[in-house]
């Protein structure tokens, strides 16, 4: 009778060790998984890059024409960048200030419906891969910016209508110094604006 007792004992216990080793294999998987999903874009090229490795690339075509002098920008839509995050509809735009990639945002493209803003897209892009924030019971009726400054990265999301009610909405990406560097660009190019004006 001991034997069989035994037995039994050997077996539970192996079966128990299975079982567990079985339940830690899914969750590892499960969350593997999650976090591959979750991950944010690969935009191909990191802030700070030159122009020339930029371009040599081939990640996009010709820069936007643009007024802004020595700050050029170039488009491509999100989708053909990083289809994985399901981003219809949203470009990337690169920005460049003296041949240094300065800044990257991404755009929703709204029209007067605001169709592309109201299904939450960029919203919720911010909110899986730069951390939570509080957009009230209703996240369509939010207006305003959400600013992350972490791990040497400087984040803005912004979603505000414009005069014609055509909703304004994107994630701006750059680091402390670099979105320095442009703010005092632009600081710059207005005050040569107002001086030319008078």
């Amino acid at each position: 009778m001991s034997k069989l007792v035994l037995k039994e004992k050997l077996f539970l216990k192996i079966g128990y060790n299975y079982f567990m080793k079985l339940i830690t294999k899914i969750i590892l998987i499960l969350t593997l998984s999650i976090t591959y999903s979750y991950s944010a874009c690969n935009f191909k090229a990191e802030l700070g890059i030159k122009r020339a490795e930029f371009e040599s690339k081939e990640i996009v075509g010709a820069p936007l024409p643009g007024e802004y002098g020595n700050l050029d920008f170039y488009g491509i839509l999100a989708e053909d960048i990083c289809p994985e995050q399901n981003l219809k509809d949203i470009a990337i735009e690169y920005k460049f200030l003296n041949d240094e990639l300065i800044a990257i945002n991404l755009i929703a493209l709204n029209d007067e419906t605001n169709s592309v803003s109201e299904k939450l897209t960029l919203m919720n892009y911010m909110k899986k891969n730069y951390g939570q924030f509080d957009t009230t019971q209703n996240p369509k009726s939010f207006t305003g910016y959400e600013i992350v400054d972490k791990s040497n990265k400087f984040i803005v999301y912004q979603r505000i209508p414009n005069d014609q009610g055509v909703i304004d909405e994107q994630i701006y990406i750059s680091t402390p110094k670099l979105d320095e560097k442009l703010m005092k660009y632009m600081q710059d190019m207005e005050m040569q604006v107002m001086k030319d004006s008078q």
